[in-house]
């Protein structure tokens, strides 16, 4: 994965890092939370943007 960018990414990076599995749901939901939020901006999101938020929440709902 790219340096992060957005909160999202970070997120992300946070709960794919996490090696606690109490911390690392926790950590998967504040992420779903930032990519919800991001995907509710829409119209603010920059090319391709888009594409890596769906690919996001994929890798999270693997985690689950």
């Amino acid at each position: 994965m790219q340096i992060p960018i957005y909160t999202w990414q970070q997120a992300l990076l946070y709960a794919i890092n996490e090696s606690d599995p109490n911390q690392q749901e926790q950590k998967i939901q504040l992420a779903e939370i930032a990519i919800f939020e991001r995907i509710d901006r829409f119209s603010a999101v920059d090319d391709g943007e888009d594409l890596a938020l769906y690919e996001a929440l994929d890798k999270l709902r693997a985690l689950k």
